[in-house]
């Protein structure tokens, strides 16, 4: 079951990297666009710290 809730929030947050990147990539205000630039930072990060913590399980 906790495997299956780790596989989730790591789809949720890579689903998440990707939309920012999108929005981010036709983005016209470079303010916005920093702001997309974080959150898709901290996606990228929380997804490949949660597939690397479902691999030591």
């Amino acid at each position: 079951m906790k495997n299956f809730i780790t596989k989730g929030k790591y789809y949720w947050h890579l689903f998440q990297y990707r939309h920012n990147e999108l929005l981010q990539q036709d983005c016209l205000c470079e303010e916005l666009k920093s702001k997309l630039k974080v959150k898709a930072i901290y996606h990228n990060s929380k997804a490949v710290e949660l597939a690397h913590q479902s691999d030591e399980a």
